[in-house]
């Protein structure tokens, strides 16, 4: 048993903040999925200008509690457009660095969960001397040019993530037989996946973000092919389906879960120590110690409710919301249906943007062929060729 995990979005779009925060979700999937493999872990960061590898021999959970992590997440930028994560238990191969993924095949860079029962076979015919099973898998998709004939051959479980000459395009697609499930934050056009919907939960609730609502299981028998470049409010993404051998060895899944299992669990994450944040103690993962939430904020209004949720109260109906349906005013937080322009603690301060929904100080906003539009909005506009190319605004009022 393996663990895939990253994200895939859209490039130079998102805000300084919506960074930090992405930041923040793909170091805790990577703490998290320590549970799926603790033998090595290994990532692929992908831009317009570079495709780096990285691979340790340390825990997942290790890395990321260690100084060697901030070497991994400071290669992260508003550039970067796909981020694979992967760790490993290894069932085929010596347990180096050499055998970690994701692996490098040609053009393809790649992660599987998994195993291949015909690794061997496939290698000969292929021409590669592998050490690891998944190798194959990618040395194929390399080689062939339909899916179809790469999954034809294949004999297995998988659960596999990957990217190829496009650096803007991510590819995820799974049998039956290994779990896969996917989320979109819709404001930072970003879409993170992980191996299983409690992982991505996890990672999510740590780092404040509330959009455990948008977690889906990705449909099996396909290869879906996510297109950054075209992330709005929606991932609009192109499959393809395809026939899988049926593994009548599915049974074998257990073993190796019931043999990891005892390294697994709420124990083992409790017993791990990470950063927490200098004012409010809340996890982060961030080297300077101060949680998203509490950057250029006071605190002393936040609380967290009994189901780990930061909520302040409004300054103006007294409600107690959750921090993401909040505006902070600078003196305090409102409600969105109290944050308007007849509030004494707003004054002039904030309007909607027409798009993303975002709240922004209202002298920010631009107006553009009839909307007001946010800073991020209004420059993806920009730099796009066509002329409104925004979509019309859909959404109802503050959210993700």
């Amino acid at each position: 048993m393996c663990g895939i995990f990253g994200f895939a979005k859209r490039e130079g779009w998102q805000s300084e903040s919506q960074m930090d925060r992405i930041d923040d979700v793909i170091s805790n999937l990577t703490f998290e999925s320590v549970v799926r493999g603790n033998h090595s872990t290994g990532f692929a960061i992908a831009s317009k200008t570079d495709k780096l590898v990285y691979k340790t021999l340390k825990p997942s959970d290790e890395l990321v509690c260690s100084d060697e992590w901030h070497n991994v997440i400071d290669k992260v930028d508003v550039n970067t457009t796909v981020f694979l994560g992967h760790v490993r238990f290894a069932t085929t191969g010596a347990k180096v660095k050499e055998n970690a993924h994701p692996f490098v095949m040609g053009s393809v860079i790649g992660a599987h969960n998994g195993i291949i029962y015909n690794h061997e076979e496939i290698a000969s015919k292929i021409g590669k001397n592998v050490q690891v099973d998944s190798e194959v898998i990618f040395g194929l998709l390399n080689k062939k040019n339909k899916y179809q004939e790469v999954f034809d051959l294949i004999e297995g479980d998988y659960a596999l993530s990957w990217i190829d000459d496009d650096y803007k395009v991510l590819k995820l697609m799974h049998e039956e037989g290994r779990p896969l499930h996917i989320a979109y934050w819709k404001k930072a056009r970003c879409l993170f996946w992980a191996s299983t919907a409690e992982i991505l939960e996890t990672a999510f609730k740590e780092a404040g973000l509330s959009i455990e609502d948008s977690i889906n299981t990705l449909p099996v028998d396909k290869v879906y092919e996510f297109d950054t470049s075209n992330f709005w409010s929606k991932h609009d993404a192109k499959f393809t389906e395809v026939k899988t051998n049926v593994n009548s060895s599915w049974s074998n899944y257990g073993s190796y879960g019931s043999s990891y299992g005892g390294y697994g669990g709420s124990n083992y994450f409790s017993s791990a120590s990470a950063y927490y944040c200098k004012f409010c103690q809340s996890t982060t993962y961030k080297a300077d110690r101060i949680c998203y939430k509490c950057v250029g904020k006071t605190t002393n209004t936040l609380n967290m409710n009994t189901d780990g949720n930061w909520t302040a109260e409004c300054l103006e109906c007294f409600n107690v919301e959750n921090y993401d349906n909040l505006v902070y005013t600078g003196s305090g937080y409102l409600c969105i249906p109290c944050n308007t322009q007849n509030s004494k603690y707003v004054s002039s301060f904030t309007s909607q943007c027409d798009y993303c929904g975002d709240y922004e100080p209202a002298p920010d906003l631009y107006s553009h062929e009839g909307y007001k539009l946010c800073q991020s909005c209004y420059d993806a506009d920009k730099k796009t060729s066509k002329k409104s190319n925004l979509p019309v605004p859909t959404h109802g009022g503050f959210g993700i």
